[in-house]
Protein backbone atom coordinates (compact mmCIF):
# COMPACT_ATOMS: atom_id res chain seq x y z
CA UNK A 1 0.00 0.00 0.00
CA UNK A 2 1.33 3.55 -0.81
CA UNK A 3 1.62 5.85 1.99
CA UNK A 4 -0.36 9.08 1.97
CA UNK A 5 0.58 9.06 -1.84
CA UNK A 6 -0.61 11.57 -3.69
CA UNK A 7 0.17 11.20 -7.52
CA UNK A 8 -3.46 10.85 -9.13
CA UNK A 9 -1.87 10.00 -12.77
CA UNK A 10 1.06 8.98 -14.89
CA UNK A 11 1.39 9.59 -18.65
CA UNK A 12 3.69 8.70 -20.77
CA UNK A 13 4.82 11.65 -22.93
CA UNK A 14 4.61 10.22 -27.23
CA UNK A 15 8.19 10.28 -28.02
CA UNK A 16 8.73 10.92 -32.08
CA UNK A 17 11.54 12.01 -34.75
CA UNK A 18 9.86 15.49 -34.14
CA UNK A 19 8.90 15.30 -30.57
CA UNK A 20 11.46 14.14 -28.19
CA UNK A 21 12.52 15.05 -24.23
CA UNK A 22 14.34 17.94 -23.94
CA UNK A 23 18.89 16.67 -23.52
CA UNK A 24 17.53 13.44 -25.02
CA UNK A 25 20.64 10.35 -23.91
CA UNK A 26 19.24 8.44 -26.94
CA UNK A 27 20.50 11.17 -30.13
CA UNK A 28 24.15 10.60 -28.39
CA UNK A 29 23.70 6.66 -30.00
CA UNK A 30 24.87 5.03 -26.62
CA UNK A 31 21.77 3.73 -25.19
CA UNK A 32 20.75 1.68 -28.46
CA UNK A 33 24.55 0.85 -28.14
CA UNK A 34 23.63 -0.91 -24.18
CA UNK A 35 20.36 -1.93 -25.22
CA UNK A 36 18.69 1.27 -23.25
CA UNK A 37 15.21 2.77 -23.50
CA UNK A 38 14.30 6.34 -22.76
CA UNK A 39 10.77 7.44 -21.72
CA UNK A 40 9.75 10.32 -20.56
CA UNK A 41 6.47 11.05 -18.32
CA UNK A 42 4.36 13.58 -16.71
CA UNK A 43 2.64 12.89 -13.06
CA UNK A 44 -0.14 14.60 -11.50
CA UNK A 45 -0.94 15.18 -8.18
CA UNK A 46 -1.24 16.86 -5.50
CA UNK A 47 1.58 18.63 -3.20
CA UNK A 48 2.18 20.37 0.47
CA UNK A 49 4.00 23.03 0.55
CA UNK A 50 5.84 23.45 4.18
CA UNK A 51 7.15 26.18 6.20
CA UNK A 52 9.82 26.38 9.06
CA UNK A 53 8.63 26.65 12.49
CA UNK A 54 8.92 28.70 15.31
CA UNK A 55 11.28 25.94 17.02
CA UNK A 56 12.82 25.26 13.58
CA UNK A 57 10.49 22.01 12.55
CA UNK A 58 8.92 21.56 9.00
CA UNK A 59 5.23 22.17 9.03
CA UNK A 60 2.35 22.27 6.38
CA UNK A 61 1.61 25.87 5.55
CA UNK A 62 -0.32 25.18 2.11
CA UNK A 63 -2.19 21.44 1.35
CA UNK A 64 -3.11 19.67 -1.56
CA UNK A 65 -1.84 22.13 -4.35
CA UNK A 66 -2.54 20.86 -7.77
CA UNK A 67 1.04 20.67 -10.08
CA UNK A 68 2.12 18.77 -13.18
CA UNK A 69 5.80 17.62 -13.27
CA UNK A 70 8.03 15.64 -15.50
CA UNK A 71 10.48 13.01 -15.37
CA UNK A 72 12.53 10.67 -17.38
CA UNK A 73 13.90 7.43 -17.05
CA UNK A 74 16.79 5.30 -18.84
CA UNK A 75 15.95 1.41 -18.32
CA UNK A 76 17.46 -1.99 -19.72
CA UNK A 77 15.48 -3.17 -22.64
CA UNK A 78 15.85 -6.77 -21.38
CA UNK A 79 14.48 -7.04 -17.87
CA UNK A 80 17.07 -9.74 -17.33
CA UNK A 81 19.83 -7.13 -17.33
CA UNK A 82 18.30 -5.05 -14.90
CA UNK A 83 20.75 -5.28 -11.27
CA UNK A 84 17.85 -4.01 -9.05
CA UNK A 85 19.38 -0.23 -8.72
CA UNK A 86 17.19 2.50 -8.97
CA UNK A 87 19.27 6.06 -9.14
CA UNK A 88 17.01 8.62 -9.20
CA UNK A 89 18.38 11.89 -9.74
CA UNK A 90 17.05 15.79 -8.89
CA UNK A 91 17.93 17.71 -11.84
CA UNK A 92 20.54 20.77 -12.05
CA UNK A 93 18.22 24.01 -12.49
CA UNK A 94 21.14 26.39 -11.49
CA UNK A 95 21.57 27.65 -15.43
CA UNK A 96 17.64 27.66 -15.57
CA UNK A 97 17.90 24.46 -17.60
CA UNK A 98 18.25 20.76 -17.24
CA UNK A 99 20.88 19.48 -16.62
CA UNK A 100 21.65 16.02 -15.71
CA UNK A 101 25.07 16.12 -14.05
CA UNK A 102 24.82 12.82 -11.96
CA UNK A 103 23.85 11.22 -15.66
CA UNK A 104 26.75 12.71 -17.33
CA UNK A 105 29.06 11.83 -14.99
CA UNK A 106 28.05 8.31 -14.77
CA UNK A 107 26.08 7.29 -17.06
CA UNK A 108 28.79 4.04 -18.38
CA UNK A 109 29.04 2.95 -14.97
CA UNK A 110 25.12 2.80 -14.85
CA UNK A 111 24.88 1.37 -18.44
CA UNK A 112 27.49 -1.53 -17.81
CA UNK A 113 26.03 -2.68 -14.74
CA UNK A 114 22.23 -2.49 -15.30
CA UNK A 115 20.88 0.06 -13.31
CA UNK A 116 17.64 2.35 -14.21
CA UNK A 117 17.95 6.12 -13.86
CA UNK A 118 15.10 8.49 -13.13
CA UNK A 119 15.32 12.01 -13.61
CA UNK A 120 13.36 14.54 -11.93
CA UNK A 121 12.47 18.17 -12.39
CA UNK A 122 13.47 19.83 -9.07
CA UNK A 123 12.74 23.55 -9.85
CA UNK A 124 10.14 25.63 -12.17
CA UNK A 125 12.64 28.08 -13.12
CA UNK A 126 13.72 25.67 -15.99
CA UNK A 127 9.91 25.26 -17.49
CA UNK A 128 10.62 28.25 -19.86
CA UNK A 129 13.56 26.74 -21.31
CA UNK A 130 12.09 23.16 -21.68
CA UNK A 131 8.94 25.11 -23.20
CA UNK A 132 11.50 27.04 -25.43
CA UNK A 133 12.83 23.72 -26.53
CA UNK A 134 9.09 22.47 -27.21
CA UNK A 135 6.31 24.48 -26.66
CA UNK A 136 3.72 21.53 -27.24
CA UNK A 137 5.98 18.83 -25.24
CA UNK A 138 6.06 20.91 -21.95
CA UNK A 139 3.10 22.90 -21.91
CA UNK A 140 1.46 20.94 -19.01
CA UNK A 141 3.75 21.95 -16.81
CA UNK A 142 2.34 23.39 -13.82
CA UNK A 143 4.06 24.53 -10.42
CA UNK A 144 1.63 27.40 -9.59
CA UNK A 145 2.01 28.61 -6.37
CA UNK A 146 -1.45 28.58 -4.18
CA UNK A 147 -0.08 32.13 -2.10
CA UNK A 148 1.01 34.13 -5.16
CA UNK A 149 -1.80 37.08 -3.64
CA UNK A 150 1.14 36.76 -0.93
CA UNK A 151 4.03 39.47 -1.77
CA UNK A 152 7.19 37.68 -1.24
CA UNK A 153 8.87 39.58 2.34
CA UNK A 154 12.34 40.52 0.75
CA UNK A 155 14.05 42.07 -2.20
CA UNK A 156 16.46 41.10 -4.75
CA UNK A 157 18.94 43.89 -2.45
CA UNK A 158 18.22 41.84 0.66
CA UNK A 159 19.07 38.71 -1.26
CA UNK A 160 22.24 40.33 -2.85
CA UNK A 161 22.68 42.03 0.95
CA UNK A 162 23.09 38.16 2.22
CA UNK A 163 26.31 38.31 0.86
CA UNK A 164 25.80 34.69 -0.89
CA UNK A 165 25.37 33.64 -3.99
CA UNK A 166 21.68 32.85 -4.69
CA UNK A 167 19.84 32.24 -7.92
CA UNK A 168 17.76 34.99 -8.96
CA UNK A 169 14.81 32.58 -10.25
CA UNK A 170 11.74 33.79 -7.11
CA UNK A 171 8.92 34.56 -9.31
CA UNK A 172 5.42 35.16 -7.62
CA UNK A 173 3.49 32.54 -10.21
CA UNK A 174 5.37 29.31 -8.98
CA UNK A 175 6.85 27.71 -6.13
CA UNK A 176 9.53 25.88 -5.91
CA UNK A 177 8.52 24.21 -2.36
CA UNK A 178 6.21 21.83 -4.36
CA UNK A 179 9.10 19.74 -4.70
CA UNK A 180 9.21 17.95 -1.22
CA UNK A 181 6.17 16.07 -1.73
CA UNK A 182 6.55 15.69 -5.20
CA UNK A 183 10.18 13.28 -5.50
CA UNK A 184 8.51 11.59 -1.91
CA UNK A 185 5.38 10.56 -3.75
CA UNK A 186 6.90 9.69 -7.04
CA UNK A 187 9.77 7.28 -5.19
CA UNK A 188 7.27 5.71 -3.58
CA UNK A 189 5.41 4.93 -6.48
CA UNK A 190 8.59 3.34 -7.97
CA UNK A 191 9.01 1.51 -5.47
CA UNK A 192 5.30 -0.11 -5.13
CA UNK A 193 3.49 -2.28 -7.28
CA UNK A 194 0.87 0.28 -8.03
CA UNK A 195 -0.19 -0.18 -11.60
CA UNK A 196 0.67 3.52 -12.32
CA UNK A 197 4.03 2.76 -11.30
CA UNK A 198 6.42 2.52 -15.24
CA UNK A 199 9.06 0.47 -13.65
CA UNK A 200 7.00 -2.15 -11.74
CA UNK A 201 7.25 -5.24 -13.96
CA UNK A 202 11.12 -4.54 -13.07
CA UNK A 203 10.45 -4.60 -9.31
CA UNK A 204 13.34 -2.40 -8.13
CA UNK A 205 15.43 -3.50 -4.66
CA UNK A 206 17.87 -0.63 -4.29
CA UNK A 207 16.64 3.18 -4.76
CA UNK A 208 19.10 6.07 -4.07
CA UNK A 209 18.87 9.61 -4.65
CA UNK A 210 21.46 11.76 -6.01
CA UNK A 211 21.89 15.14 -7.16
CA UNK A 212 24.56 17.58 -8.10
CA UNK A 213 25.78 21.30 -6.90
CA UNK A 214 22.40 23.07 -5.83
CA UNK A 215 20.80 19.97 -5.99
CA UNK A 216 23.40 18.03 -4.16
CA UNK A 217 21.76 21.16 -1.19
CA UNK A 218 18.46 20.23 -1.89
CA UNK A 219 19.34 16.76 -1.20
CA UNK A 220 20.58 17.46 2.00
CA UNK A 221 17.57 19.45 2.96
CA UNK A 222 15.64 16.56 1.75
CA UNK A 223 17.55 14.05 4.05
CA UNK A 224 17.39 16.55 7.54
CA UNK A 225 14.13 17.10 6.61
CA UNK A 226 11.87 14.81 4.29
CA UNK A 227 13.69 11.72 3.86
CA UNK A 228 11.75 9.78 6.94
CA UNK A 229 8.43 8.37 5.85
CA UNK A 230 6.83 7.79 9.56
CA UNK A 231 6.93 7.87 12.59
CA UNK A 232 9.57 5.18 12.83
CA UNK A 233 11.94 7.21 10.86
CA UNK A 234 12.11 4.48 8.17
CA UNK A 235 14.24 5.78 5.25
CA UNK A 236 12.16 6.09 2.22
CA UNK A 237 15.68 5.40 0.37
CA UNK A 238 18.91 2.82 0.66
CA UNK A 239 21.03 5.41 0.46
CA UNK A 240 22.45 8.81 -0.58
CA UNK A 241 24.98 10.42 -3.07
CA UNK A 242 25.71 14.24 -2.47
CA UNK A 243 28.07 15.83 -5.21
CA UNK A 244 29.77 18.89 -5.22
CA UNK A 245 27.10 21.16 -2.99
CA UNK A 246 28.09 24.66 -2.36
CA UNK A 247 27.59 24.35 1.93
CA UNK A 248 27.25 28.06 1.93
CA UNK A 249 24.20 27.89 0.14
CA UNK A 250 21.21 26.07 2.40
CA UNK A 251 17.91 25.37 0.04
CA UNK A 252 14.44 27.45 1.40
CA UNK A 253 11.93 24.84 2.29
CA UNK A 254 10.24 27.76 0.04
CA UNK A 255 10.85 30.73 -1.21
CA UNK A 256 9.15 32.86 0.43
CA UNK A 257 11.83 31.46 3.04
CA UNK A 258 15.25 32.66 0.37
CA UNK A 259 16.32 35.39 3.09
CA UNK A 260 15.56 33.43 6.35
CA UNK A 261 17.42 30.50 5.07
CA UNK A 262 20.56 32.37 4.07
CA UNK A 263 20.85 33.50 7.51
CA UNK A 264 21.02 30.06 8.76
CA UNK A 265 23.91 27.98 9.36
CA UNK A 266 25.28 26.69 6.49
CA UNK A 267 24.07 23.10 4.68
CA UNK A 268 25.01 20.16 7.41
CA UNK A 269 23.91 17.13 7.13
CA UNK A 270 22.42 15.99 11.11
CA UNK A 271 21.68 12.62 10.35
CA UNK A 272 21.64 9.81 7.86
CA UNK A 273 20.40 6.20 8.73
CA UNK A 274 21.76 4.44 5.41
CA UNK A 275 25.07 4.57 3.44
CA UNK A 276 25.70 8.02 2.19
CA UNK A 277 28.62 9.41 0.49
CA UNK A 278 29.39 12.84 0.13
CA UNK A 279 32.03 14.37 -2.80
CA UNK A 280 33.12 18.15 -3.23
CA UNK A 281 35.70 19.42 -5.93
CA UNK A 282 38.03 22.06 -5.06
CA UNK A 283 35.65 24.52 -5.74
CA UNK A 284 33.77 23.57 -2.91
CA UNK A 285 36.03 22.49 -0.72
CA UNK A 286 38.13 25.75 -0.57
CA UNK A 287 35.38 28.37 -1.43
CA UNK A 288 31.66 27.34 -0.05
CA UNK A 289 32.22 27.14 3.41
CA UNK A 290 33.09 23.91 3.82
CA UNK A 291 36.14 23.34 6.07
CA UNK A 292 33.63 25.06 8.82
CA UNK A 293 30.71 22.05 8.48
CA UNK A 294 32.29 18.70 7.20
CA UNK A 295 31.74 15.95 9.88
CA UNK A 296 34.05 13.14 10.58
CA UNK A 297 33.49 9.86 8.80
CA UNK A 298 31.05 7.90 9.99
CA UNK A 299 29.48 4.13 10.01
CA UNK A 300 26.98 4.65 12.91
CA UNK A 301 23.30 3.65 13.22
CA UNK A 302 22.47 7.39 12.93
CA UNK A 303 25.23 8.92 10.79
CA UNK A 304 26.55 6.74 8.11
CA UNK A 305 28.87 9.13 5.87
CA UNK A 306 31.88 8.84 4.15
CA UNK A 307 33.36 11.93 2.71
CA UNK A 308 35.68 13.06 -0.21
CA UNK A 309 37.33 15.82 -1.46
CA UNK A 310 38.24 15.43 -5.37
CA UNK A 311 41.63 17.13 -5.80
CA UNK A 312 42.45 18.35 -8.92
CA UNK A 313 38.81 18.85 -10.33
CA UNK A 314 36.74 22.48 -10.80
CA UNK A 315 33.13 22.47 -9.81
CA UNK A 316 32.56 22.79 -13.84
CA UNK A 317 35.31 20.63 -16.25
CA UNK A 318 35.16 20.35 -19.52
CA UNK A 319 34.69 16.79 -19.35
CA UNK A 320 31.07 17.16 -17.49
CA UNK A 321 30.29 20.03 -19.33
CA UNK A 322 31.59 20.85 -22.58
CA UNK A 323 32.58 17.33 -24.04
CA UNK A 324 28.77 16.06 -23.68
CA UNK A 325 26.89 18.19 -25.07
CA UNK A 326 29.70 18.76 -28.15
CA UNK A 327 27.92 21.18 -30.75
CA UNK A 328 23.99 19.74 -29.70
CA UNK A 329 21.86 21.66 -31.94
CA UNK A 330 18.92 21.18 -29.18
CA UNK A 331 21.38 22.98 -27.22
CA UNK A 332 21.41 26.09 -29.50
CA UNK A 333 17.77 25.99 -29.99
CA UNK A 334 17.38 27.33 -26.48
CA UNK A 335 20.45 29.18 -26.38
CA UNK A 336 22.95 27.19 -24.07
CA UNK A 337 25.30 25.36 -25.25
CA UNK A 338 27.92 25.01 -22.60
CA UNK A 339 31.10 26.40 -23.36
CA UNK A 340 34.41 27.12 -21.64
CA UNK A 341 34.90 31.62 -21.65
CA UNK A 342 38.22 31.72 -19.89
CA UNK A 343 41.36 33.21 -20.92
CA UNK A 344 43.78 30.13 -19.78
CA UNK A 345 44.83 27.76 -22.94
CA UNK A 346 43.72 24.95 -21.32
CA UNK A 347 40.04 24.23 -19.13
CA UNK A 348 40.30 22.12 -16.19
CA UNK A 349 39.96 18.42 -17.99
CA UNK A 350 39.99 16.55 -15.12
CA UNK A 351 38.24 13.05 -15.47
CA UNK A 352 35.84 13.27 -12.43
CA UNK A 353 33.26 11.14 -14.09
CA UNK A 354 35.98 8.09 -13.30
CA UNK A 355 35.66 8.48 -9.70
CA UNK A 356 32.20 9.34 -9.34
CA UNK A 357 31.68 6.00 -10.96
CA UNK A 358 33.54 4.35 -8.03
CA UNK A 359 31.59 6.10 -5.72
CA UNK A 360 28.23 4.91 -6.97
CA UNK A 361 29.61 1.05 -7.10
CA UNK A 362 30.73 2.08 -3.74
CA UNK A 363 27.63 3.06 -2.37
CA UNK A 364 25.45 -0.02 -3.86
CA UNK A 365 28.28 -2.53 -2.70
CA UNK A 366 28.21 -0.50 0.93
CA UNK A 367 24.22 -1.02 0.93
CA UNK A 368 24.21 -4.31 0.21
CA UNK A 369 27.19 -5.74 2.11
CA UNK A 370 27.21 -2.84 5.14
CA UNK A 371 30.78 -2.77 4.42
CA UNK A 372 31.44 1.35 3.90
CA UNK A 373 34.19 2.12 0.91
CA UNK A 374 37.56 3.33 2.37
CA UNK A 375 37.85 6.66 3.30
CA UNK A 376 40.19 9.34 2.47
CA UNK A 377 42.10 11.69 3.40
CA UNK A 378 40.91 15.05 2.95
CA UNK A 379 42.44 18.60 1.29
CA UNK A 380 44.59 20.07 3.75
CA UNK A 381 43.48 23.65 4.20
CA UNK A 382 45.01 27.03 5.59
CA UNK A 383 43.87 28.75 8.35
CA UNK A 384 41.65 30.64 5.90
CA UNK A 385 40.16 27.50 4.44
CA UNK A 386 41.91 28.16 1.30
CA UNK A 387 43.88 24.69 -0.09
CA UNK A 388 47.60 24.11 0.33
CA UNK A 389 49.57 23.76 -2.72
CA UNK A 390 52.66 21.77 -3.37
CA UNK A 391 55.78 22.82 -5.14
CA UNK A 392 54.16 21.99 -8.18
CA UNK A 393 51.54 23.91 -7.83
CA UNK A 394 48.87 21.16 -6.64
CA UNK A 395 46.32 20.82 -3.97
CA UNK A 396 47.95 18.10 -0.95
CA UNK A 397 45.92 15.83 0.65
CA UNK A 398 42.40 14.58 -0.75
CA UNK A 399 41.23 12.06 -3.56
CA UNK A 400 43.92 11.57 -5.63
CA UNK A 401 44.90 9.91 -9.01
CA UNK A 402 47.85 9.72 -11.19
CA UNK A 403 47.36 13.24 -12.79
CA UNK A 404 47.99 14.58 -9.64
CA UNK A 405 50.71 12.04 -8.02
CA UNK A 406 53.21 12.40 -11.23
CA UNK A 407 51.63 15.55 -12.59
CA UNK A 408 52.26 17.17 -15.88
CA UNK A 409 50.49 20.18 -15.38
CA UNK A 410 49.19 22.21 -12.28
CA UNK A 411 44.94 22.33 -11.72
CA UNK A 412 43.59 25.31 -11.06
CA UNK A 413 39.98 25.79 -9.32
CA UNK A 414 39.26 29.32 -11.41
CA UNK A 415 39.93 30.45 -14.85
CA UNK A 416 41.00 33.93 -15.47
CA UNK A 417 37.54 35.82 -17.21
CA UNK A 418 36.71 39.54 -18.79
CA UNK A 419 34.96 41.25 -16.07
CA UNK A 420 30.81 40.92 -16.78
CA UNK A 421 31.76 37.41 -18.20
CA UNK A 422 31.44 35.48 -15.15
CA UNK A 423 28.19 33.98 -15.09
CA UNK A 424 27.32 33.72 -11.35
CA UNK A 425 30.09 36.17 -9.90
CA UNK A 426 30.15 39.20 -13.09
CA UNK A 427 32.17 41.59 -10.82
CA UNK A 428 35.02 39.62 -10.55
CA UNK A 429 37.73 38.80 -12.94
CA UNK A 430 37.98 35.24 -11.97
CA UNK A 431 35.16 31.85 -12.55
CA UNK A 432 35.61 30.12 -9.44
CA UNK A 433 33.26 27.56 -10.66
CA UNK A 434 34.83 26.31 -14.05
CA UNK A 435 38.98 26.03 -13.37
CA UNK A 436 41.88 25.99 -15.88
CA UNK A 437 44.82 23.79 -15.85
CA UNK A 438 48.94 24.86 -17.08
CA UNK A 439 51.15 22.32 -18.60
CA UNK A 440 54.78 22.13 -17.62
CA UNK A 441 56.98 22.33 -20.37
CA UNK A 442 58.47 19.79 -22.01
CA UNK A 443 62.08 19.85 -20.47
CA UNK A 444 60.62 19.75 -17.01
CA UNK A 445 58.78 16.68 -18.29
CA UNK A 446 61.63 15.33 -19.51
CA UNK A 447 63.41 15.75 -15.97
CA UNK A 448 60.72 14.61 -13.98
CA UNK A 449 60.18 11.19 -15.77
CA UNK A 450 62.77 10.58 -18.42
CA UNK A 451 60.18 9.06 -21.02
CA UNK A 452 57.24 8.35 -22.11
CA UNK A 453 57.36 4.31 -21.62
CA UNK A 454 58.89 5.24 -17.88
CA UNK A 455 55.70 7.34 -17.34
CA UNK A 456 53.39 4.88 -18.46
CA UNK A 457 55.13 2.04 -15.46
CA UNK A 458 54.62 5.28 -12.69
CA UNK A 459 50.77 5.95 -13.82
CA UNK A 460 50.00 2.45 -13.88
CA UNK A 461 51.27 1.04 -10.84
CA UNK A 462 49.44 4.11 -8.84
CA UNK A 463 46.25 3.46 -10.89
CA UNK A 464 46.41 -0.02 -9.87
CA UNK A 465 46.37 0.88 -6.06
CA UNK A 466 43.83 3.07 -6.66
CA UNK A 467 42.19 0.31 -8.56
CA UNK A 468 42.88 -1.66 -4.71
CA UNK A 469 41.59 0.87 -2.67
CA UNK A 470 38.40 0.99 -4.05
CA UNK A 471 38.89 4.79 -5.27
CA UNK A 472 39.22 3.75 -9.30
CA UNK A 473 37.07 0.64 -10.91
CA UNK A 474 39.20 -2.01 -12.80
CA UNK A 475 36.87 -1.59 -16.14
CA UNK A 476 37.80 2.26 -15.87
CA UNK A 477 41.70 2.18 -14.91
CA UNK A 478 42.80 1.45 -19.19
CA UNK A 479 41.00 4.84 -19.56
CA UNK A 480 42.58 6.79 -16.52
CA UNK A 481 46.20 5.62 -17.86
CA UNK A 482 45.48 6.27 -21.27
CA UNK A 483 44.27 9.45 -20.18
CA UNK A 484 47.61 10.36 -18.15
CA UNK A 485 49.50 9.04 -21.44
CA UNK A 486 47.64 11.26 -23.34
CA UNK A 487 48.51 14.36 -21.66
CA UNK A 488 51.93 13.66 -21.12
CA UNK A 489 52.26 13.11 -24.87
CA UNK A 490 50.60 16.12 -25.90
CA UNK A 491 52.62 18.34 -23.69
CA UNK A 492 55.61 17.07 -25.18
CA UNK A 493 56.64 13.63 -23.18
CA UNK A 494 58.51 11.54 -25.58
Amino acid sequence: MLYNNKISKIKEIETTDQSYPFSSAKKYGYLEEARYDEKEYYMYGTANVYKTGEDGSIEVWTGDTPYVNRFIVRYPREKEKFSGNVVIEIINPTSFMEIERMWILAYKEFLRKGDIYVGITSKPNTIDSLRKFDQERYSEMNWSNPNKQQPFPFSREDIDACGLFIPDDQKIEYETGLFWDMLTDLTELLRSDDEKNPIRSYHPQTVVLTGWSQSANYLVRYINDFAYRDENRQSLYDGFLVAAPPRHLATPVNQYETVLCAKKECVKLKQVKVPCIVFQTESENALFGTKDIVRPDGNEQEFMCVHYDIAGASHDTAETMIAYYKEDEDMKRIGFLPSYSGKNKEPNRYPIQILAAAMFRNLFYWIHTGVAPQPCERIQVDSKGENIKDALGNSIGGLRTCLLDYPTGSFYLYSDVNVGENGMFPELNKDFVFGHEEAFPKEMLKRMYGSLEHYRSLVEQHTWKQVMKGYVIREDAASLVDEALRRAKERGLE
